[in-house]
């Protein structure tokens, strides 16, 4: 099965590469008892007092070498320290060069043990310890960062803003449904529709084979992000949240997304959708629309830091 999570790209003055090539790790032990492994970059030697949290999406590959992840949305908020956390099983070795590793080469401990629920306790950990440094913390995802971003709005407090990109509808099988009738052989798409649905069932109720792995990810991680109710997320966000969504997104269910966000009623969320763009925020001319994607975003967070007046509607974005 083709993965069809993929982080979002954004062309914006990069930060300083050799600000990240030179920064070492830090490590703090989970309530799992596993090590957590992340990365605080912070630029021209400068600290500052408000964090970004950069939240990756599903690829197989260390954050500390998704250079473009970290040089594109990096450049979003330029007064921040940026915080990376590893995915568990994950290190720097991993996709060195930028290139992610196959099916056969992807860490076993990391298929094995990734999974949403242990991205957001490993995040959560992370900023209990840091978050008395900085005045404010934004987080910032993007496709499966995106899901990872609504679950941790929805648990924590005393994050100042979230922004989710692109992380599609309700329920991921809604996604991974669109995505095989848009790629599949018109002969072919029927069954092959029918057989991910009978996958999911399985994977929901726990019942697939010890071991297995499906497009670099374990049996946890589908049965954790087919169970998901990315609506329930949302609704019970306790974080400014801005939710962004092209409708030419081919990566995920776009048209799921506008349903979904048509029945959320929580004041704390707003929601910007823009036409005829595609999963990278290009048009269908190859032209680059990210700037204006950014603008809107900063308005956003604008009126999060100087308050937000009462009332204010989650459909639509200065």
């Amino acid at each position: 099965m083709k993965k069809i999570l993929i982080f979002i790209v954004f062309v914006l003055t990069p930060i300083s590469l050799q600000a990240v090539a030179e920064q070492v790790s830090y490590s703090l032990q989970g309530n799992d008892g596993k090590d957590i492994i992340y990365y605080l970059i912070s630029r021209d030697g400068t600290h500052y007092k408000d964090l970004l949290v950069l939240i990756q999406g599903s690829d197989c590959k260390s954050v500390i070498n998704n250079r473009t992840m970290i040089e594109n949305f990096g450049a979003t908020f330029p007064d921040n320290d940026i915080l990376l956390v590893e995915k568990s099983g994950l290190d720097r070795r991993i996709g060195k060069n930028g290139v992610e590793p196959d099916e056969l080469t992807c860490p076993q401990e990391y298929m094995q043990g990734d999974s949403p629920s242990k991205r957001v306790k490993d995040y959560l950990a992370v900023l209990h310890q840091l978050k008395n440094r900085y005045r404010h913390i934004v987080l910032l995802g993007g496709s499966e960062g995106a899901i990872i971003t609504n679950m941790i709005a929805s648990d924590a407090d005393f994050i100042t803003a979230a922004i989710s990109m692109n992380g599609g509808g309700r329920f991921f099988i809604d996604d991974v449904i669109q995505s095989i009738r848009r790629e599949s052989p018109e002969e072919m798409t029927d069954e092959a529709v029918n057989n991910f649905k009978a996958f999911a069932e399985k994977a929901k109720k726990q019942q697939l084979p010890a071991g297995m792995t499906v497009s670099k990810h374990g049996t946890n991680w589908w049965h954790e992000v087919l169970s998901i109710d990315n609506q329930k997320m949302i609704q019970s966000s306790k974080t400014p949240l801005l939710v962004i969504q092209t409708m030419s997104d081919h990566n995920v269910d776009a048209a799921g997304a506008l349903q979904m966000m048509a029945a959320i009623d929580n004041p704390m969320v707003s929601f910007k959708t823009y036409e005829g763009l595609d999963h990278f925020f290009k048009d269908s001319d190859g032209n680059d629309h990210a700037s204006a994607i950014i603008k809107d975003i900063k308005s956003w967070y604008q009126l999060q830091v100087h308050g937000r007046k009462q009332g204010h509607e989650k459909r639509d974005v200065p």
